[in-house]
């Protein structure tokens, strides 16, 4: 639960992978983000399309109080996630077209505000076949004030299921779904009587 967005795309030609991760790595120094580079060239300077080996290339950093950005690749130039890539239990498909996702709740705006420009920025130079979809709406937007305002919805949100657990606890014959379920149910009940507050009150 928490604000996120998720891309996915690959990088538009080997040669470019080097640049990408020294630019890449500035920005994380500029910002004081940890970083971690992965293999920076990929053999031969080209894209392996028939049989991938076991490497990943590219850079990942974390911005404060934020999940991990990948901007990782296969040997044949898709994004990937580090963190999933074993060959022995995934193919290389099931690594490349799902998105990867950076829940930024926790960030704030700001940093999400800054990953997204850096994302469009590197989309232009970098990446084809590239896809974001950002729950807070500022990739589609770039509007500020619904970014603040969409953070602040996402917090209230998690706020009240926050408290609603601390105050109903689960049953002693209960399992974890059926009182999640039952959560969900108080939950919707709550803002439907909201709901209707505000209208007695307009």
């Amino acid at each position: 639960m928490g604000l996120s967005f998720h891309y996915k795309g690959a990088l538009k030609n080997p040669i470019l992978l080097k640049k990408m991760i020294e630019e890449v790595a500035d920005i994380s120094q500029v910002h004081q983000w940890k970083f971690h580079v992965f293999e920076e060239a990929f053999p031969n300077q080209t894209f392996t399309l028939d049989s991938c080996n076991d490497s990943v290339y590219g850079i990942c950093f974390s911005p404060p109080n934020c999940e991990v950005v990948c901007l990782t690749f296969t040997c044949s130039g898709k994004m990937c996630t580090f963190y999933n890539f074993e060959s022995s239990k995934a193919s290389s498909n099931e690594l490349t077209e799902n998105y990867l996702s950076v829940k930024t709740q926790f960030a704030g705006p700001e940093i999400h505000k800054q990953l997204i420009n850096i994302f469009d920025y590197l989309n232009k130079r970098y990446f084809e076949n590239f896809d974001l979809t950002d729950e807070g709406n500022y990739w589609e937007t770039k509007n500020d004030q619904l970014l603040e305002d969409t953070f602040e919805k996402y917090t209230n949100l998690i706020n009240g299921f926050d408290s609603l657990l601390d105050n109903i606890p689960i049953g002693a014959h209960e399992t974890v779904e059926e009182y999640l379920i039952r959560i969900a149910e108080i939950t919707h009940k709550n803002n439907k009587g909201n709901r209707n507050d505000n209208k007695d009150l307009q």
